[in-house]
């Protein structure tokens, strides 16, 4: 006879991680800048066991340019913010605003 098994209780008990109304503002707020200035075109919202990443394009077809990550490790009780491009690590924050203004920063200076 079969047994009913619940996926429910295998699975990992960690805290989901998200993206809040103000990190969002922050983050929306670069990418409509730079979508007036024609750098990004495209972004994707991503969501792991315990992080969240914002993505942006530069086209739709392409591995992301940037890539935002607010990971929440076990035990730590604040987040850690890092920006990403492509596999290299360019910056790592517990604040999202120093990494918003890094980005702006070295995108006008590319600009």
């Amino acid at each position: 006879m079969a047994q009913l098994v619940l996926l429910n209780d295998y699975r990992r008990q960690g805290r989901r991680v998200y993206f809040n109304r103000d990190e969002l503002n922050l983050l929306l707020g670069i990418y409509s800048r730079k979508v007036a200035h024609a750098v990004w075109r495209d972004y994707a919202i991503d969501h792991r066991s315990n992080m969240a990443v914002f993505s942006v394009y530069r086209r739709a077809q392409e591995q992301p340019t940037f890539a935002i990550t607010k990971v929440l490790l076990r035990g730590e009780k604040e987040p850690n913010y890092i920006l990403l491009s492509g596999k290299r690590q360019l910056k790592s924050s517990r604040r999202l605003p120093e990494l918003i203004e890094f980005l702006d920063r070295q995108l006008n200076l590319v600009d």
